[in-house]
């Protein structure tokens, strides 16, 4: 019987650059406003709520998932404002830039690993899991960072399903043998 092991991360708020704070402020400067995550647009829309800053009337505001939906949105000479995580991949924002975009970055907030219950890492080093669930490379880091040398070596042989790409290629490049990428549990 399978046993998994959800690997839990949690948010954390980061507080504003005065640049981004001015950004928020000056919304409808921008053509676009682009998320690539719920988090992301969910924690903007609570800056705005919180600051007393109205939706843009100008800016589109877009939800997009992998890269390749973000190309249809012509960014040559549009000014967009990317609201995400601090510790998300800039590889995006490069794309964009490298298509003519003016991109503004504004990190609101950071995902962090959660320790692991006294029964979920007893579970995991007798060997009862046997899949490990991680939706962020948080999760890996997280998870890895409460383990000594000895255990990473044991918990890196389990398989490891990951929510998207960017996950699995961190765990793949923590050591981990088999990896999976599925949608969420």
């Amino acid at each position: 019987m399978q046993k998994t092991l959800e690997i839990q991360v949690r948010m954390k708020r980061l507080r504003l650059s005065r640049t981004s704070v001015r950004a928020l402020h000056n919304l409808n400067r921008y053509d676009l406003i682009v998320f690539t995550s719920k988090n992301a647009r969910a924690f903007f829309m609570s800056e705005l709520e919180e600051r007393h800053i109205a939706a843009p009337r100008r800016a589109r505001m877009v939800t997009v998932g992998p890269r390749h939906e973000l190309l249809r949105l012509s960014p040559l000479g549009k000014r967009i404002l990317f609201p995400r995580s601090a510790i998300a991949p800039y590889d995006i924002v490069r794309s964009l830039r490298a298509r003519g975009a003016v991109v503004r970055v504004i990190p609101l907030y950071t995902t962090l690993g959660t320790p692991l219950s006294r029964g979920e890492k007893e579970a995991l080093l007798r060997g009862a899991i046997t899949l490990l669930y991680f939706r962020s490379p948080s999760g890996i880091t997280g998870l890895l960072g409460q383990l000594s040398k000895k255990e990473k070596l044991m918990v890196r042989k389990i398989p490891a399903q990951c929510i998207g790409p960017t996950t699995a290629r961190a765990a793949r490049e923590a050591g981990f043998n088999k990896v999976s990428i599925k949608g969420v549990l």
